[in-house]
């Protein structure tokens, strides 16, 4: 069974031409240590200075094109490199023995001592932020240590307060006492009095009792005497 191959033939042709078609690779390129070199419009001196472009200047290598070779010359084409500029977009020719592969040195440097710089800044500002906390530092532990000294005195006030405070219910629980007992003192004399005004009636009555008896007896005792007899012995 024969194998159909023109499908396969087409899809080679189809990719062929979508690769055709893709944009032309670019290569970086930066322009090497020179002040400026001129970007034209073709490669040789006699073509249009679009511009110039100055060390550093970052460009893409594009492949040449196609018809390069019949409408500029093929000694032409070994001078000159087809670029684009990475930074305006367009395209041109610039002379390729002041390219190179890297970034210039005198780029790189300026970069690397800029980056040296802003690291001596960055360093300078981190050191005086590094004071003030310092310094923010030593005020918040004079603030601390003021805190601590106000809080050991407060807890000898509040101890002395505390003992005060006892003293006082102390005084308060005596004076209370004091109270109570001249209070019972003075119910012990008001009874002492009564007691003894009871005893003075009692002794009043008494003698009031015996002074009647007496009388009484006085009274009575002659009356029980036997009467007296004469020698002769009539009563007297």
């Amino acid at each position: 069974m024969r194998t159909n191959t023109r499908p396969i033939i087409a899809l080679i042709l189809a990719a062929a031409a979508v690769l055709a078609a893709a944009p032309a690779s670019a290569e970086p390129r930066w322009v090497a240590d020179q002040l400026t070199i001129s970007f034209r419009e073709g490669p040789g001196n006699q073509y249009a200075i679009q511009r110039f472009l100055s060390t550093g200047r970052r460009l893409e290598v594009l492949d040449t094109p196609a018809e390069a070779a019949d409408k500029f010359g093929a000694s032409a084409l070994e001078e000159w490199t087809y670029v684009r500029d990475a930074e305006a977009g367009d395209e041109g020719w610039v002379q390729g023995q002041y390219l190179m592969d890297e970034r210039p040195a005198r780029i790189r440097i300026g970069e690397v001592e800029q980056q040296l710089a802003d690291a001596r800044e960055r360093i300078e500002t981190l050191e005086e932020q590094l004071a003030e906390r310092e310094s923010e530092k030593a005020e918040l532990q004079g603030q601390l240590s003021d805190a601590r000294a106000r809080v050991e005195t407060l807890e000898s006030e509040l101890e002395q307060a505390q003992e005060g405070y006892e003293l006082v219910e102390a005084n308060e629980a005596l004076k209370e006492r004091v109270n109570r007992l001249l209070e019972r003192n003075e119910q012990l004399e008001a009874r002492r009095q009564e007691v003894a005004e009871q005893r003075q009636q009692q002794w009043f009555l008494a003698g009031a009792g015996v002074l009647v008896g007496g009388v009484l007896l006085g009274l009575i005792l002659p009356r029980l005497r036997p009467p007296r007899r004469n020698r002769w012995g009539s009563e007297l």
